[in-house]
């Protein structure tokens, strides 16, 4: 394998707790370094407001439903934003778990 290629296996990533759930962290590179790849848990708790971001994310919904302003996304949705594209509020009153894939967002 190259040696630039990064692999993880996500029963062997810790959960941990960040902003508004849980997230492991699957893949983290420095800013402007490539993508970082982790799977954030949301619960009924979750209230992010309209936001942007200077780099692309593409979320992909492994199971519940997650809503991004008035849509609600189920298992198997993906949904891609842009860079500086505003989205949200962001909620998942029945709980979520979502891979997340931000190009350049840096660890």
């Amino acid at each position: 394998m190259h040696p630039m290629v990064k692999t993880a296996h996500v029963d062997e990533i810790e959960k941990v707790k960040t902003g508004q759930g849980m997230t492991k962290f699957l893949i983290q590179n420095a800013k402007g370094e490539g993508a970082n790849i982790m799977i954030r848990y949301w619960g009924p708790e979750t209230d992010i407001p309209v936001h942007a971001h200077p780099y692309a994310e593409m979320w992909y919904v492994l199971d519940g439903e997650v809503t991004f302003g008035d849509i609600t996304y189920t298992a198997g949705s993906v949904v891609y934003i842009p860079a500086h594209v505003p989205y949200g509020p962001t909620r998942a009153p029945k709980g979520a778990s979502l891979l997340r894939y931000a190009e350049g967002a840096g660890a």
